[in-house]
């Protein structure tokens, strides 16, 4: 399984409905909306992967399972 943030190997973990969660050895521990997904794949947007991963590690300090979605994502414009 590859990760939705950088691309890179990650592990896919089982949660919610509407929801994909993985484990990346560069980028942590998140879930993000398959909604998210589904916009991103259809308008070619990736993340800006630096700047989504500081969100992450910040976002970590509040709770242990960020959640991406539409208002959190951090484009590579």
């Amino acid at each position: 399984m590859s990760c939705l943030i950088c691309a890179g190997q990650a592990e896919s973990v089982e949660c919610t409905l509407g929801w994909e969660e993985r484990r990346c050895a560069r980028c942590g521990c998140y879930r993000m909306s398959q909604s998210l997904i589904l916009v991103m794949m259809e308008e070619g947007q990736i993340f800006d992967t630096e700047r989504m991963r500081a969100w992450l590690a910040v976002t970590r300090g509040q709770v242990p399972v960020p959640a991406i979605d539409h208002d959190q994502a951090i484009l590579l414009l």
